[in-house]
């Protein structure tokens, strides 16, 4: 019954996480709300009893990648918005969206006894990677799936990197021109 609740919540989160993304005007404060929704969906993940895919889901996503999406809008942005509003309506759900989430990791550490079942298949790293990086025939493919991800996320930091390049061409061809 716990675990319902915390479906519910976790849930919640994550689908107002994501329409603060499609309502956010400001490109960070979307970037800030993908980062809770992925925190969430991580969280969904250790309730379903995996919790390797949820540290992944933490690790490589809300990290690392949205780590490289904000620092490409901060480039970007090349610190001309002074005007940047420091409280809004995607705010009004942001924080309480990860006070809550706090609330649960924080309800969870002390409650849950920390144990490890070695014999536990499910979630595990091994099955893990033996079901996504299989390339025998009669597999499902994931790992074509991985690769095209691979390369549709360079294509982008290489895009990002053109387009900051080429705005800081035109500040340095329009310093020299005054």
């Amino acid at each position: 019954m716990l675990a319902l609740v915390y479906f519910i919540i976790l849930a919640v989160i994550a689908v107002g996480a994501a329409l603060c993304v499609l309502l956010s005007k400001h490109p960070l404060y979307g970037a800030l709300s993908l980062i809770v929704s992925m925190l969430s969906l991580a969280g969904i993940y250790g309730l379903l009893g995996s919790p390797f895919i949820g540290v992944v889901q933490v690790m490589v996503y809300a990290g690392a990648i949205m780590m490289l999406l904000t620092f490409v809008i901060m480039v970007l942005n090349s610190a001309k918005d002074g005007n940047t509003p420091r409280f809004d309506k995607v705010s009004l759900f942001v924080f309480p969206a990860v006070i809550a989430l706090a609330g649960l990791l924080g309800f969870a550490l002390v409650s849950v006894p920390f144990g490890f079942n070695a014999e536990a298949v499910r979630g595990s790293v091994a099955f893990t990677s033996s079901t996504l990086f299989n390339v025998e025939e009669g597999s499902r493919g994931y790992f074509i799936l991985f690769e095209a991800i691979g390369v549709l996320l360079l294509s982008a930091m290489a895009a990002a990197i053109l387009m900051a390049k080429r705005r800081i061409g035109y500040t340095a061809s329009e310093k020299e021109e005054n």
